[in-house]
């Protein structure tokens, strides 16, 4: 700093005295410190001018108190003019009486269901009309304070109303005309918020307050009169699936022709609970509907709609955004079923898009247990977590008892402990779980033989059907029991039931023969009556005498009361599922049998004892192999919890759990996995693909799919020419596998089939069957082939004998396989008009037969509006040798991946007793297959048709490994016997053809418009070689040579075989080696390359466009001029 300072300074020293020259300042500092004050100066007055927020506020209310002290005389003289009179005052009530005018309300309610009271007890003969006038007008004014009252209490604001201002009163106007200035507006008043009135009963009203659920009405409208999503969590039996739709229908949900739609993932809770809510309202079904597959009731006037999940996927393909509906409730979410997952995907961003356009939909997510974060913890699937109410249960308290240690034979263990309950516990109905069909029946087979139903304890008359030697055995030793047995608490009176009798005796003997009717066939489950034990196979007879035996141990003491045993399962009518919720005959307990449907969905009344064996039937689909296997496991602890609740919902129940505490807690998981995650997702992938969805990977799935089904999903349908793939990324996979899903779309072939509810193999074949004019006939092998368990596995001998005469005999069954089975028992019940007692006597499911009629005519309804050319009919025709045949060669098309050779004999290793050494020798195993899918060997079920035949190759519907079978052999169902040539022409995706051979040489085929060659090639994953068959040319250059050699010799068109003789170098040089030498060769085949030319349909189509297309070309060739002129004039050929 110092180096700038002067210390020299150049002045006169006449002026200055030396002294004062490093003091002064100069005169530059001087300037620039006065114009720094100026500056500071003129910012302090500016501040001074502008006032702070917070002062100029203070200042304003000094000045609206100093306006309002010089106003305040001229308000009081404004107000005198409106002051009412001295009478019209005196007129008006106080304060007071308006404060207690709720409590007064209260009082005279109370006073008006005392007089009614006093006035029923009190009433005369003489005076019964004076009194009912009375009392109806009394009832009519406490109808009157509700209506009041409630419209306070359910002032609800409609979402879907626009805000409409009402005007004043025109009386009220003109009244108050003189009072008001002309030029001041007609205020508007607020918009009040709308519900709708329900009249319901009283005892409806009186059960609904029962519920948990109305106690949070109010907190669950508002919660989704503020959200678009709302999770509502709640055990079975807090009222949720009935009151939900109930609240959003009185909050106005429904105006605008709006409707509110449930789904349910199981059909028979659709049904009872549309049923139900119908009931509840005061409606009838036509407003209150169901909708499931093949049945449903909705009409024009429906407001509430309960369907299952996959009916709103199917509406979904319609109308994307679900227009029609305003509120979409998802019952019964816990279970992550497929369809379920996939509509709260999607409808998580149809509610954004809805909102946008001012057209909200709600969303409400109902789940039975807490397991939520899957929704909530999604930040792909909400981006903004939703609110989660909870609803606590209307439970009494529940008793488990846990099993010392597990039996292995659950079901006789379920046997000993109904015994023991029925016997010697109170009454109260009885609810046992357990995993099938079958151990149902035989479970309700052994207690119906144990405690059977005896006469007049049926409306108090029965006529029960002819019993088995067996049953009267049973009786008869029964009988000295029950006489000695005098203990009062397991001896029920018989009641009658006096409801069902008539004034006309007529009438009361047809109600009767009406009600022992129904039983009949439903608590038997058949119609033979002439069934002895011939009838019953050798596994129930056994059972039987196992049971026998099993009684004498147990040591229970007898009952006087019957055991009213219903079966319930997915599988069985409606009618028949629907028994459990009547009340049983009287002087009978009930007990209900039942597979894990009866865990959820359904409340079935007065359950006071629940036996659970914790066992349940899932189907596992390996993803790699693609067999699917029956597996008996344990089922989760929350599916344990939701048995055992099913007691506590009328009383205080118990739970009798057949498995001890260290199984529950060692082997039990938490949850059971997502159904997204054990099933095939190839329909489902062709679904989302067909409503626009590119890149399925970036789904908001709750549950994301395993990668690995994503892409054999996608592999199938590219195999199925449903998808293509439009960029070649198999380099890419092994760093980033989602590319391949990327990089597919849909054909059109692949838009065609997604318009049918079936599989897309299926879909492929009815589609190719077009061509074949076997529509009808595909159709119903398709309907046969979808439904399942079309023959009654557990009939009797008699039974299957009889089936096999029937349908297991015919010639056909070696050239279609156990497909031929199947079409001969749909043809002969068809013919039948589909009799029960044809059904029975067949060992054929009514069910499954009814099931699939459903399915061929909505099929056909189908085909006849996107293929109108088609000749379609609903008769069934008998088919001929060369029609089956082609049924073979199409259901190949739709299977060609399940393909299996026969192996005659299998190298294996033993041990050699004399050598003691290892061995290797070759053993003949009959029925042994080796198919492309999977590493071991499959075989041919015993059931099956082809069972003694030995076809060399063989396509199936599916592989299944049964648990029932000891040595985990794996089946093929459905098997179709096949010819090896088949496999090249319907099976190419999965052949490697070799190059074309020479001999036969290619050729030109007229029919299918291409260039044929033979070729040999191999087949599947462990190159089966076939033999050479003739296939189109493949897409190269020798294609276009050929095409070019049969177009210049006159094979594709006849009219240039008149120029042969003109041409100057035999076309024979485009099948050369060395032909491209040559330059009229080459831009001869560069043209037709270049336009994809090599079949005489594009030729002619390009032709269209340009009629001189390869005409230049082509006169290279001709070597006379005259000729040449000729040819201009008359191109393009044609024929």
């Amino acid at each position: 700093m110092s180096k700038n300072i002067q210390i020299e300074f150049k002045i006169d020293d006449n002026k200055y005295d030396e002294s004062n020259q490093l003091i002064l300042d100069d005169k530059s500092n001087r300037k620039i410190n006065a114009k720094q004050k100026e500056v500071k100066r003129k910012k302090q007055e500016l501040r001074k001018q502008l006032l702070s927020k917070k002062k100029k506020k203070q200042l304003e209310k000094i000045l609206e108190r100093k306006n309002k002290k010089l106003n305040r005389t001229n308000l009081i003289n404004d107000l005198k003019q409106y002051q009412i009179n001295e009478n019209e005052y005196e007129c008006m009530p106080s304060t007071s009486i308006v404060q207690t005018i709720g409590k007064r309300k209260i009082n005279d309610l109370l006073q008006l269901y005392s007089s009614i009271n006093n006035n029923n007890n009190n009433n005369d003969n003489n005076n019964d009309g004076d009194k009912k006038t009375e009392n109806d007008f009394k009832k009519y004014k406490i109808r009157r304070i509700k209506f009041k009252m409630n419209e306070k209490n359910f002032n609800r604001k409609d979402p879907h109303e626009s805000d409409e201002h009402l005007k004043n009163d025109e009386k009220t106007a003109e009244s108050n005309k003189s009072t008001v200035d002309k030029d001041e507006k007609i205020v508007k008043e607020k918009t009040k918020s709308r519900f709708v009135i329900v009249d319901r009963p009283d005892e409806i009203q009186r059960a609904r307050q029962q519920l948990p659920i109305l106690a949070e009405e109010h907190n669950i409208m508002d919660a989704i009169n503020h959200n678009q999503v709302v999770i509502i969590c709640g055990e079975t039996g807090s009222g949720k699936t009935t009151q939900v739709p109930q609240f959003l229908y009185e909050a106005g949900y429904t105006m605008n022709d709006k409707l509110i739609g449930i789904t349910e993932p199981r059909r028979v809770a659709a049904i009872a609970m549309s049923k139900r809510v119908a009931y509840e309202l005061n409606m009838s079904e036509n407003i209150v509907s169901y909708q499931i597959r093949f049945e449903g009731n909705v009409t024009d006037k429906t407001k509430i709609k309960f369907m299952t999940d996959g009916i709103l996927m199917k509406e979904l393909e319609k109308d994307l955004y679900l227009t029609k509906y305003s509120a979409i409730i998802i019952d019964e979410a816990h279970e992550r079923s497929l369809y379920s997952d996939i509509l709260i995907g999607f409808l998580s961003r149809i509610i954004q898009y809805r909102h946008n356009q001012d057209d909200p939909l709600k969303l409400i997510i109902m789940s039975a247990t807490l397991r939520v974060e899957d929704f909530t913890e999604n930040k792909h699937l909400f981006k903004i977590p939703p609110p989660v109410i909870k609803i606590d249960s209307r439970q009494y308290p529940v008793t488990i008892h846990f099993n010392k240690y597990t039996n292995e034979n659950y079901i006789q263990e379920a046997y000993k402990k109904v015994c023991k309950i029925h016997t010697i516990s109170p009454p109260g109905g009885i609810l046992v779980f357990v995993t099938g069909r079958t151990e149902v029946k035989s479970l309700c087979r052994m207690l119906r033989s144990k405690f059977p139903i005896t006469n007049n304890q049926i409306n108090g008359k029965f006529n029960p059907k002819s019993k088995t030697k067996r049953q009267k055995s049973v009786e008869n030793s029964e009988t000295n029991e029950n006489e000695a047995s005098n203990d009062p608490v397991n001896t029920v009176k018989t009641r009658i039931n006096l409801d069902v009798y008539s004034i006309d005796p007529v009438e009361t003997k047809e109600i009767i023969n009406e009600n022992i009717e129904l039983f009949d066939n439903d608590y038997n489950d058949t119609d033979n009556e002439n069934i002895d034990d011939n009838d019953v196979d050798d596994g129930e007879k056994n059972l039987y005498d196992d049971q026998e035996d099993y009684d004498e141990q147990l040591g229970f003491l007898p009952t006087t009361e019957p055991l009213y045993c219903l079966p319930l399962y997915s599988m069985l009518s409606s009618k028949k599922q629907s028994l459990v919720f009547e009340t049983p005959p009287a002087g009978c307990r009930l007990c209900v049998i039942a597979t894990n449907i009866a865990e959820t969905s359904l409340t079935i009344p007065n359950i006071r004892y629940v036996i659970d064996a914790g066992k349940v039937k899932n189907i596992v689909y390996d993803r790699l192999t693609s067999v699917s296997t029956f597996i008996i496991d344990w089922t989760s602890k929350a599916s344990a919890d939701q048995r055992s609740g099913r007691a506590g919902r009328t009383s205080a129940g118990h739970c009798y759990r057949l498995y001890s505490s260290a199984v529950f807690n060692d082997q039990f998981k938490q949850y059971s996995n997502p159904e997204i995650l054990q099933k095939p997702i190839d329909d489902l992938l062709l679904q989302m693909k067909s409503i626009g969805f590119r890149n399925v990977i970036n789904f908001p799935f709750p549950t994301k799919p395993n990668l690995e089904s994503l892409m054999a999903a996608e592999k199938l349908l590219c195999h199925l020419d449903a998808l293509e793939i439009v960029e070649n990324v198999d380099k890419k996979i092994n760093k980033n596998k989602s590319k391949q899903i990327e990089h597919t779309k849909i054909t059109w072939f692949g838009k065609l089939m997604a318009n049918f509810p079936i599989s897309p193999r299926f879909s492929r074949m009815l589609i190719l069957s077009t061509k074949a004019n076997l529509v009808n006939l595909i159709v119903v092998l398709i309907s046969v082939l979808t439904v399942q368990e079309f023959f009654i596995a557990d009939a009797s001998k008699a039974i299957k004998k009889r089936r096999e005469n029937w349908f297991f005999s015919h010639p056909f069954c070696h050239i279609l396989g156990d497909l031929w089975t199947l079409l001969s028992a749909f043809g002969s019940a068809h013919y039948h008009s589909f009799s029960e007692k044809f059904c029975f006597a067949h060992g054929l499911r009514l069910n499954a037969i009814r099931e699939a009629e459903k399915l061929r005519l909505q099929l056909l309804n189908q085909l006849k509006l996107i293929m109108k050319n088609q000749s379609l009919t609903k008769e069934l025709t008998v088919p001929n040798e060369i029609e089956v045949k082609m049924l073979s060669k199409l259901f190949l098309s739709g299977f060609s991946d399940h393909i299996a050779k026969r192996i005659p004999f299998i190298t294996i290793t033993e041990h050699d007793e004399t050598s003691d050494e290892m061995r290797k020798v070759q053993k003949s195993i009959k029925n042994c297959y080796q198919s492309i899918e999977v590493d071991k060997y499959v075989f041919i079920s015993p059931n099956s048709v082809l069972f003694n035949q030995n076809n060399d190759f063989v396509v199936y519907q599916e592989l299944f490994e049964s648990s029932e079978s000891n040595n985990n052999k794996i089946y093929m169902r459905n098997v179709v016997p096949i010819q090896m040539e088949w496999l090249a022409i319907y099976g190419q995706k999965h052949c490697k053809f070799s190059n074309p051979l020479q001999e036969p040489p290619p050729r030109y085929d007229p029919n299918d418009d291409c260039v044929k060659c033979y070729r040999t090639s191999v087949f599947g994953i462990y190159g089966w070689e076939l033999p050479a068959i003739e296939v189109e040319y493949p897409d190269c250059l020798e294609k276009y040579c050929h095409f070019a050699y049969f177009l210049f010799n006159g094979d594709v068109f006849t009219s240039l075989k008149s120029n042969l003789r003109f041409i100057s170098t035999p076309p024979i040089i485009f099948l050369k080696s060395w032909s491209l030498i040559q330059t009229k060769v080459d831009q001869t085949i560069k043209c037709l390359m270049s336009n994809q030319i090599c079949s005489k349909r594009s030729l002619t189509t390009k032709w269209k466009s340009n009629s001189k297309f390869l005409l230049k070309e082509y006169l290279e060739w001709i070597n006379d001029e005259e000729q040449r002129q000729h040819i201009r004039k008359s191109w393009p050929p044609s024929d």
